[in-house]
């Protein structure tokens, strides 16, 4: 492809910047342009499954890491100095790349240091307000003001969200005062928008739905729960043994980008599908009685966008999962609970099997 050349790089900070990257990185190339992704190598082999014939490039990431102990905006803010540090590395990465890919616009994921003085560089953000715990609310205006002092380095800031109240990000982008740079676009999501390209779900017994990365049937007695398990360890772990251990009578369909060690009770059905293109995690989620989800930003725009609602289930001292599921709560058939209080988990469930 010879058409003018875009240079796009997520955030490394799990899948989930990756993953809203690609519609958009879908959209340019269905304009003429000639797409290069940058990430580090587990974003990598993602984005080659879904845009085949996209050059890739691995590039350092910023890596987090979290503790068993202590809440997680803890642990990040005991590692701003690293955070610090990728993003002066990153920029250097950047003018390195600029000289040899000569691209015409940058399009940087929450990277902060991903911009170009002499190239169109657009940063993609969802928050432009840094949710922090209650104790520590005072702290977000000066939070917010060092973002947009960060995002005013770049000529564009687009907002994966509804410009009105009737929003997913809440006061994350709504409420408060935007740079002049900021555009809202609209939810990105691989399964395209609400509505579009339907999937009738299947409730036939024992019917295989697709194959999995191995070539298997994936089969699921229904009706079946589907369950996104994302996130850091160990609190995936934990999530999954807590859903599994209260949903011990339903038949339990696990989605998650890299392997997790579990073994299922016995006498309990559980499916754990690694690496899912978007084909088969469509048809598993519209397929599924109900969907279990972290209250991540990019799992919610992509459950929006299929017309799926959920159980929310926040990682715990997440500020900004906590804050987004007291914000959905209620709202787009979203339901929020707490990792450590599950006993409505069951109702909901049968409450969703009455339905039917």
């Amino acid at each position: 492809m010879n058409g003018p050349k875009v240079l796009i790089s997520p955030l490394s900070w799990g899948f989930g910047h990756a993953g809203r990257m690609i519609p958009l990185a879908r959209e340019l190339e269905r304009r003429g342009c000639e797409v290069v992704f940058a990430a580090d190598e587990p974003l990598i082999k993602l984005v080659a499954g879904e845009l085949p014939g996209v050059m890739t490039l691995e590039i350092p990431g910023l890596r987090i890491r979290y503790s068993r102990f202590l809440p997680q905006y803890v642990s990040i803010f005991l590692q701003l100095p690293v955070i610090i540090a990728s993003a002066v590395r990153e920029h250097a990465t950047l003018r390195r790349l600029a000289k040899e890919l000569d691209p015409i616009v940058i399009i940087s994921d929450n990277r902060f240091g991903f911009y170009h003085k002499k190239i169109f560089s657009v940063y993609v953000t969802h928050q432009v307000r840094i949710a922090f715990p209650g104790y520590l609310r005072f702290l977000e205006p000066v939070a917010a003001l060092i973002h947009r002092i960060i995002i005013r380095r770049y000529d564009l800031c687009l907002v994966p969200d509804y410009p009105g109240s009737e929003n997913l990000s809440g006061k994350l982008s709504h409420g408060i005062r935007l740079p002049g740079n900021t555009a809202f676009i609209g939810p990105l999501s691989r399964f395209g928008v609400s509505g579009s390209d339907p999937v009738a779900p299947c409730r036939a017994k024992g019917e295989p739905l697709l194959k999995d990365t191995g070539g298997a049937a994936i089969v699921m007695t229904r009706p079946y729960v589907c369950l996104i398990l994302s996130g850091p360890e160990p609190q995936r772990s934990l999530l999954l043994r807590k859903v599994s251990g209260s949903l011990r009578e339903f038949p339990l369909a696990v989605l998650c980008a890299t392997p997790v060690n579990f073994h299922a009770p016995p006498g309990q059905e559980i499916k754990i599908i690694t690496e899912a293109d978007t084909s088969t995690m469509r048809h598993i989620i519209s397929g599924a009685l109900i969907v279990i989800a972290r209250a991540g930003y990019t799992s919610v725009m992509e459950l929006v966008s299929l017309g799926r609602g959920a159980v929310l289930i926040p990682t715990p001292g997440q500020t900004e999962q906590e804050y987004l599921g007291r914000h959905l709560d209620g709202r787009y058939g979203f339901v929020t609970m707490s990792q450590n209080s599950l006993d409505r988990l069951t109702s909901v469930v049968l409450s969703e099997q009455n339905k039917e």
